[in-house]
């Protein structure tokens, strides 16, 4: 197949529900010069016949029957497969704005960015209020962009809200990380550190579904704890070594990692020994209060070191069981 502009890579694992709703808002697009890959990850439900039924339908659809392997590897997999500029990651139970392609079309055309960063949508069912918002533009190095994903700003690490030009992964020999949780988070940020061009606009054309009840997000484990504490020491380890990143920010976003998997922990109510693990590390890594005046996502913060977190979050889980 001759190169095109987009590759879409749908990995496809027990969403028989959802899935004709994801691929159906991808063929909705005018922009005609993409190809969708979906990668079944050995689907025990409809789903494989689903895909199959649209590859036959469609030509420029394309399908990969493959053994379970978990949802990293079914996007490694898509990104071996694409033949477009760019990549995209699009979740099955998932859907996209019917306007994306076509308003990011001159983007994409013109070659220039390596990573195209939009806004995303958190949606609990399809009856949702479509967020609109004055047009805002912005165009960065990899490493402003890196800084920014460290200031839990627009910039993101979810994987979902970008295209990515297909050469960062295969030159950079950047993979998604198979057999763990949050891999998001342990690889935008080597993407954002190997880009020469990031292009971010505030339109929203990801609606992220939340209704999924089978979602692995849905409950949390001993791995699920360690993966992102890993992934949080990486970033921050990368960043120290990184001459252009203020250190400071670094601790900041570090410990904001640090105090969020800490009330997950606290909620669950267990995993007391990564909980000692992640308190040690905080108070190791103890950042100026004053520093954090104005930054409204730190409150956590605040409350762990007053010593108030936990209390707080057992005041909150008595009242939730109250109902």
């Amino acid at each position: 197949m001759s190169k095109i502009l987009l590759s879409v890579i749908i990995p496809v694992y027990q969403v028989e529900k959802y899935l004709k709703r994801c691929i159906d808002s991808v063929l909705a697009q005018k922009f005609i010069d993409y190809e969708i890959i979906l990668v079944d990850d050995g689907s025990t439900d409809s789903s494989p016949e689903i895909c199959d039924e649209y590859s036959i339908e469609h030509p420029h659809i394309s399908v990969i029957h493959k053994e379970n392997g978990g949802l990293s590897d079914a996007r490694n997999v898509g990104i071996k497969h694409a033949v477009g500029e760019y990549i995209f990651f699009l979740d099955s139970d998932d859907w996209i704005s019917p306007t994306m392609f076509e308003s990011l079309k001159e983007i994409i055309s013109s070659k220039k960015h390596d990573i195209i960063h939009f806004d995303l949508q958190f949606c609990k069912n399809e009856q949702f209020n479509c967020v609109k918002c004055e047009l805002n533009e912005k165009e960065f190095s990899g490493i402003v962009a890196f800084q920014k994903m460290l200031e839990c700003t627009d910039i993101t690490s979810f994987s979902t809200d970008k295209l990515y030009r297909v050469s960062l992964f295969s030159e950079n020999r950047i993979e998604f990380p198979v057999g763990a949780y949050y891999e998001d988070l342990g690889t935008i940020y080597k993407l954002f550190l190997v880009a020469d061009s990031v292009y971010y606009t505030n339109q929203v054309y990801y609606y992220y579904f939340l209704g999924n009840e089978a979602s692995i997000t849905k409950s949390w484990s001993e791995k699920k704890f360690l993966d992102m504490f890993r992934f949080y020491s990486e970033i921050f380890e990368m960043s120290l070594q990184n001459q252009y990143i203020n250190n400071r920010l670094a601790r900041t976003y570090y410990s904001h990692g640090l105090v969020y998997i800490l009330t997950k922990l606290y909620e669950s109510q267990s995993y007391d020994l990564i909980a000692k693990e992640i308190s040690q590390k905080l108070r190791d890594n103890r950042i100026p209060l004053q520093s954090l005046r104005g930054y409204y996502h730190y409150n956590k913060y605040f409350l762990y070191r007053l010593g108030l977190l936990k209390i707080v979050i057992n005041i909150k889980e008595f009242f939730k069981k109250l109902g």
